[in-house]
């Protein structure tokens, strides 16, 4: 067999090009109008929702520090803590899933706060930026949550599908602020 191709979850050599492709065309996938139309009557300033993205970046960390307590019966190691993380990884899937959506948390945030600032900074009106972050913080709940129990590939492509509409907000602020 190729051993470039992982087949174990569906994924080949070409998957990594996918997000390059969301950030350059997912703008075109959430028009304002479907975006508006599908959300909550919630709409928090610009600025709020930057706040809750800040404590959603700690979400996977979080629960890793919680489920490390419980598996090390609160023994936690505060003096090599990621050596103990990467040993607690490396036996147990679960906490190898939360560590793995926190490092895609800890890449994927700062786009988001550069996409909501930029739009921001450039005119944008606040009732959509707000649209774009409240649907940005719903798909990256949902994508760490999945994450931390995803067992299956039908809750894999859950997870990548959740991400998929993150890169497409981040895409769309970006449109929206470079189109001012």
């Amino acid at each position: 067999g190729d051993v470039y191709k992982r087949q174990e979850y569906g994924a080949t050599t070409t998957t990594p090009m996918i997000p390059v492709l969301i950030v350059l065309f997912g703008h075109n996938l959430l028009p304002e109008e479907l975006v508006s139309q599908l959300l909550p009557q919630w709409s928090p300033s610009p600025y709020y929702a930057l706040l809750i993205a800040v404590a959603l970046y700690y979400l996977p960390f979080g629960l890793s520090l919680l489920y490390k307590m419980y598996l090390t019966n609160g023994k936690v190691n505060n003096l090599e803590p990621r050596k103990q993380s990467e040993i607690l990884a490396a036996t147990h899937p679960a906490f190898a899933r939360l560590a793995a959506a926190d490092k895609n948390m800890q890449e994927g945030f700062p786009l988001f706060a550069a996409a909501l600032l930029a739009a921001l900074q450039s005119g944008v009106p606040r009732a959509v930026i707000s649209d774009y972050a409240v649907l940005w913080i719903i798909a990256r709940t949902g994508f760490v949550l999945i994450y931390a129990i995803q067992t299956n590939n039908l809750l894999g492509a859950c997870r990548t599908m959740s991400f998929a509409v993150s890169i497409c907000c981040v895409s769309k602020l970006l449109m929206l602020a470079a189109s001012q």
